[in-house]
């Protein structure tokens, strides 16, 4: 595998087609029609007239551990870095890295997700971290989920997707086997009971 990045370092119709969802999760409906989102909860990095992007958090690449990554990109000195897991961020730019992590750290190309959380696709943001003078709470992304003007919106008309309001906390959290479900969970909904009914999400 090829990791390439920069080293230059619902219920009202009307709201969800006005409201850019940025910073916003987006947890797949249990009846969503695409499996490579079955369980995927999506963190909102950019949504606007023009499309959509995000990053699933909670896919795990097999067979490719975060120590992995670091020698594939000659970073070879991991100081006090823990092997943390290495996502599929989408189908998109599968080759393509991206750190999300807390905590503003000064990149070119910082941008800010929500209140202390941004991501970068600099090769710094790595570097940073494998020599102990980066953020501590951080996720590695390979690839990218998005979607062209309004395909978004129709999704979710569709109840193929369920925002939500995300907490930092649960961006980070170590135990990612469960998030989908706590998400669906915190909006009252349990997978077995959900309705594929449009507007009823």
């Amino acid at each position: 595998m090829t990791i390439d990045l920069d080293r230059n370092e619902g219920k009202n119709l009307k709201l969800i087609e006005l409201k850019s969802l940025k910073g916003q999760f987006l947890a797949a409906s249990p009846a969503i029609d695409d499996r490579r989102f079955a369980g995927a909860v999506v963190l909102m990095v950019h949504h606007d007239d023009e499309g959509a992007l995000g990053f699933v958090i909670n896919q795990p690449v097999q067979n490719l551990s975060f120590y992995d990554l670091l020698d594939q990109l000659n970073l070879k000195n991991p100081y006090s870095v823990t092997n943390h897991l290495v996502f599929h961020g989408g189908p998109v730019r599968a080759s393509n890295g991206f750190v999300i992590y807390a905590g503003r750290q000064g990149l070119r190309d910082e941008t800010r997700v929500i209140d202390g959380v941004y991501f970068s696709r600099s090769l710094e943001s790595l570097r940073m971290i494998s020599e102990g003078r980066g953020p501590t709470d951080y996720l590695v992304c390979l690839g990218t989920a998005e979607w062209e003007p309004k395909q978004l919106e129709r999704e979710l008309i569709e109840n193929a997707w369920l925002p939500c309001e995300p907490k930092a906390e649960q961006i980070f959290r170590e135990d990612i086997d469960n998030l989908w479900i706590d998400v669906l969970a915190e909006q009252g909904i349990a997978p077995a009971t959900f309705t594929n009914t449009a507007g009823h999400a």
